[in-house]
Order: C-alpha cells, then sequence, then structure tokens
C-alpha cells in the first residue's frame, strides 16, 4: 500500500467527497457505464464512469481518508488499488469539479458574481435545448403552432385564460406540447402579468424561489415585473430570494420565457418568474401542503396580490409529468405493462386537472408516494389553488421514451377559465 501524496498537496482532497449529482447508466458501444451529470450544471461536462470505477467513488463520503480508501477498495475488489491511480480519479473529479473541494468553491463564487452583475438573467439553454438563432427560432415556433392547430379537434378559446399548464422538457421532444398550449395564449387576450411557476428541480429548502432579473430569449427580453416581486418578498413569511442562484440555468421558466415572448410579440406584458421547491415533506408526513401555515398563509398572499393587480393575470405552471424507468431509479425500466401503468395513472392526475381540484391533484400522488416521480407536483398544485378556475380542458398528452436508458418522461398541456 501507498500513502498519499495527495493528502499534502491538496488536503480538501485527503478525504474527498462527491457531489450530489445525476448517476445512470448508459450503454456506450456495447458497454455499460455509469454517466455522471451535475443537475446544477455547475460542472459543465457529464462523465462516463466504467463499472469498476463506480465502486470505488462511492467511497468518496467525505469521511474516508484517500488511504482508507484505497484499503477498501482493495479488500472488496481482491487487488491492489494503486494510489496513484487513485489519485488520478480524484483529481480527474475535482478539475471537472464533482467533488466538494476548493477548486468548487472557487468556481461557484466565480457563478454567482457573473450572476449578480448581470444586468438580465441569460438564456442558459438558447443553441442546446433549442434553436439559438432568432430567425430560426421563430421559425420553428411558427411550424410547431401550425402543426398543433392541424391536429387538435378543437379550436382554441378565445375567452380570457386564467391559467395554463406547459411542459418543460427540452423542445425538441416536447415542441408539440408547448404549442398546443402556447395556441391557447395567442388566441386569448393577452394579460397584463404572466406569473410563471416552474419546478425548482436543484431547490434544498425553498419553496417559492423568485428573481428581480428579466429574463433575456433569443427574441428579445421577457420583462419582469420587479416591483410585484419585491412586494411578494416583503410579504411572504419567507425569503424568496434564498436560493436565486437556481434561476441561472433552470429551464423550466426560461422555455416558458421563450414561448410568452414568441406569441406576446411586441405586446407590453410582464412575467413573475418563480421556481417552486419540492413538495415531498408533504407526501413522506402523509399531510396536506395546505397543513401547513406558512405554506397555505403564502399561497394566500399570492392569491390576494393577483385579485388586486391593477391589470389581468395569467398564472403558468411549466411542468412535465411522470418521470419512471432506470434513468430515475426504478429497477426494471419501461415494460409495456409498466408504460400502461403510467399513463393510467397520469390520467388520474389529468382528470383532476380538468376538474381543477388541487387537493385531488396532490392526493393522486401522495397516496402511491409520488412513485412516478411526478416533477410537476407543485408548480401545477400552486397553480390550482391559487387561480381555483372552473373549467379545465384538456389540449395534449405524450410521453418521451428514452430507449438507451429506458427510461420514460410524460408531459400534458391544459387550458382553464373562469367563465
Amino acid at each position: 500500500m501507498n500513502s498519499s501524496t495527495l493528502s499534502t498537496s491538496r488536503p480538501d482532497l485527503h478525504r474527498p467527497q462527491v457531489r450530489f449529482v445525476e448517476a445512470f447508466p448508459i450503454n456506450e458501444n456495447g458497454e455499460h457505464r455509469i454517466c455522471l451529470r451535475d443537475p446544477q450544471r455547475i460542472a459543465e461536462h457529464a462523465l462516463l464512469l466504467p463499472q469498476a470505477a463506480v465502486y470505488i467513488v462511492s467511497l468518496f463520503d467525505g469521511a474516508r481518508t484517500l488511504e482508507e480508501i484505497q484499503q477498501e477498495c482493495t479488500r472488496q475488489l481482491q487487488q491492489v488499488l494503486p494510489m496513484q491511480q487513485l489519485e488520478e480519479l480524484v483529481l480527474k473529479l475535482d478539475a471537472e469539479l464533482y467533488l466538494h473541494s476548493q477548486t468548487f468553491d472557487n468556481a461557484v463564487r466565480a457563478i454567482e458574481q457573473a450572476y449578480h452583475e448581470a444586468p438580465n438573467r441569460p438564456a442558459f439553454h438558447a443553441g442546446q435545448a433549442y434553436e439559438g438563432d432568432p430567425d430560426k427560432l421563430r421559425a420553428l415556433l411558427n411550424q410547431l403552432q401550425e402543426q398543433a392547430r392541424e391536429q387538435t379537434q378543437t379550436t382554441p378559446s378565445s375567452k380570457t385564460l386564467t391559467a395554463l399548464v406547459s411542459p418543460h422538457i427540452d423542445l425538441h421532444r416536447g415542441g408539440m406540447g408547448f404549442a398546443h398550449a402556447y395556441n391557447e395564449i395567442a388566441a386569448a387576450p393577452p394579460a397584463d402579468l404572466y406569473i410563471v411557476f416552474g419546478t425548482g428541480h436543484q431547490s434544498r429548502e425553498g419553496l417559492f424561489i423568485a428573481t428581480k432579473k428579466s429574463y433575456d430569449t433569443p427574441l428579445g427580453l421577457m420583462p419582469t415585473d420587479e416591483a410585484f416581486v419585491e412586494e411578494f418578498n416583503q410579504r411572504a413569511p419567507y425569503d424568496v430570494f434564498v436560493e436565486e442562484l437556481l434561476h441561472r440555468d433552470e429551464h423550466s421558466v426560461e422555455f416558458q420565457s421563450v414561448w410568452l415572448k414568441h406569441v406576446l410579440k411586441n405586446q407590453e406584458a410582464k412575467m413573475v418568474p418563480i421556481l417552486t421547491g419540492s413538495l415531498h415533506r408533504y407526501v413522506r408526513d402523509g399531510v396536506s401542503p395546505r397543513d401547513d401555515v406558512r405554506f397555505s398563509e403564502t399561497l394566500d398572499i399570492l392569491r390576494e396580490m393577483i385579485e388586486n393587480y391593477s391589470g389581468s393575470v395569467c398564472v403558468i405552471a411549466g411542468a412535465d409529468m411522470s418521470h419512471v424507468g432506470k434513468r430515475f431509479g426504478h429497477v426494471e425500466g419501461i415494460p409495456e405493462p409498466e408504460l400502461t401503468r403510467v399513463e393510467h395513472e397520469d390520467k388520474e392526475l389529468i382528470d383532476a386537472m380538468v376538474k381543477c381540484d388541487a387537493e385531488a391533484f396532490y392526493q393522486s400522488i401522495a397516496i402511491k408516494k409520488d412513485r412516478n416521480n411526478v416533477c410537476g407536483l407543485s408548480p401545477i398544485y400552486m397553480l390550482l389553488d391559487i387561480t381555483r378556475p372552473k373549467q379545465g380542458r384538456l389540449l395534449n398528452y405524450d410521453r418521451a421514451i428514452e430507449n438507451d436508458t429506458e427510461s420514460v418522461v410524460t408531459f400534458a398541456s391544459l387550458s382553464f377559465y373562469n367563465d
């Protein structure tokens, strides 16, 4: 056994600790590997690890020293793990920002400074999850809208739109779902304010996470109503800016801002971007979110602010539905019976949404302990609770299957009206 020289030169790596990242199996050229990906996108690159390295990385818990990791690997793998090989792996993960370390802390500080100094929230996913060129993007969105009009059996309503559920999956897979949703906005009288709830996928503590920054898009700026956001922060029992940096890379609101800017064009509407944290604490405890006094108070504050707003308001939830399969921690993948089960349970949720019943929607998920990983739980629940619409209409339901990870994501578009 060798002692580590890295422990002296980089004491912050003496007890390496891997960050909370996504890990899922992937088949690359017939070889089974594990893909590591940072959901916060602080680490820009995904890493593919061979199966043998996965066990080693699993020991990077912040408690074991490099020597202890080497000894444990030798016992379990029945062969000596050279210290140089272990150190190279640690340095690789450190350089790619997958470890808690000084390297990672420096990167986070630089990202935070750049975000707070920027005048607007940049279009983080432009050119990746959707077309970054304005003319090409505009042409694509127009094409999707026209295809949606040809598909639908009913015409978009011209009534005043109270609320809208739209997907937040990438446009490559969910483009038609977005188009069905935003055709409703295009046909309805424009609102003065659009409150956009998006799933805050990486939130650790916040339930309502706001920003006063306007969202930039390839089609121009989608302005934020800073006064509304500031009043909300002053009245809410939470600090709604505590995890504001999550807006930097979160796509669930960004995709809605792109579509809003496209359908509204030069109209002078504003947006209130709010990322919503997980409601799993209530699912775990077997209670309704409304049983939480502070959460309930915040919902009522938002409803009151909407009722007292000087203009018309539409609430949008950027929300997908079920996430099932090996990529999301399920063992069996997605055989046909599993896909059928997911679709059946999605229809229960859609029925509750069409009936505008927030509690029924929540309970349909909670009673099953959210076994389908419905990542739209919080934004949809908040939308239904705050707006309390009288009519709901399903516009589109679809799914995106990933064969390489044996996984599926489902999503739906719905519109809601009060007349």
